[in-house]
């Protein structure tokens, strides 16, 4: 496959275009709540959807394909309980690195102010939107441009990561997003299935924002008021 011009913009799209959108908007103050960052991340996939009928190729070059209904509700399962496995694996090593943690649950808890529908609809275009470009055009283009399965992958991963640094999610919080980074981008390489790595992706999430709430901050206490009678012997007007 040779390198065109309508390719290597997919390719940027595909691993910084999340970063320049965000440059964009808040050039132009496009800015908003949680909600209204989640919904103008559909705005990557839609391009790169762009680029590939551009490409005048179909979708299957860009992993979307499924064998059978069994199968992909196989991958599935696999693919979920490989993600939350290996989080309960890690969780001890990971409270013993950095900050322990704190920056990544800060981050989770800042989704509790929404509704369940609303972080649903957060896991789901978190899945749809970062694995259609960074898995399933920024893999199967660099594989194909360079003939190396593995060094599409190490860049997907990494462009895949240093996608998350920003507001919600800080370098210590970046640093273990690493982890299921590296995992979704192992799966993708052994399923080749976007459809899969969609599920998978969005139920992972699903997960985390359903026990948002545990990691949200604590209210603070409202201090008892002092009684005027109090104040008032201690000289307080």
């Amino acid at each position: 496959m040779e390198l065109t011009p309508v390719t290597a913009v997919g390719l940027v799209v595909a691993l910084v275009g999340f970063e320049l959108l965000h440059r964009l908007r808040k050039r132009f103050g496009w800015t908003g709540g949680t909600l209204s960052d989640h919904a103008w991340k559909w705005v990557i996939p839609v391009l790169v959807v762009l680029v590939v009928l551009a490409e005048g190729k179909s979708f299957d070059s860009i992993g979307w394909h499924v064998e059978s209904a069994l199968l992909l509700v196989w991958q599935t399962a696999v693919g979920l309980a490989v993600m939350l496995g290996s989080n309960l694996l890690l969780a001890p090593l990971w409270a013993r690195v950095g900050d322990g943690g704190e920056s990544l649950a800060k981050g989770i808890g800042s989704f509790a102010s929404l509704s369940m529908p609303e972080r649903l609809f957060v896991a789901a275009t978190a899945g749809v939107t970062e694995e259609i470009p960074y898995h399933g055009y920024a893999v199967e283009r660099l594989a194909a441009l360079t003939g190396s399965l593995p060094f599409a992958g190490i860049i997907s991963f990494l462009a895949f990561t240093l996608g998350h640094l920003g507001e919600t999610w800080d370098r210590q919080a970046v640093l273990r997003i690493a982890q299921p980074a590296l995992v979704t981008t192992l799966l993708y390489l052994w399923f080749r299935s976007l459809p899969a790595l969609i599920a998978i992706h969005a139920l992972n999430d699903a997960v985390g924002l359903l026990v948002a709430d545990r990691y949200a901050p604590a209210e603070e206490e409202e201090e008892e008021e002092t009684p005027h009678v109090v104040r008032w012997l201690e000289g307080e007007q």
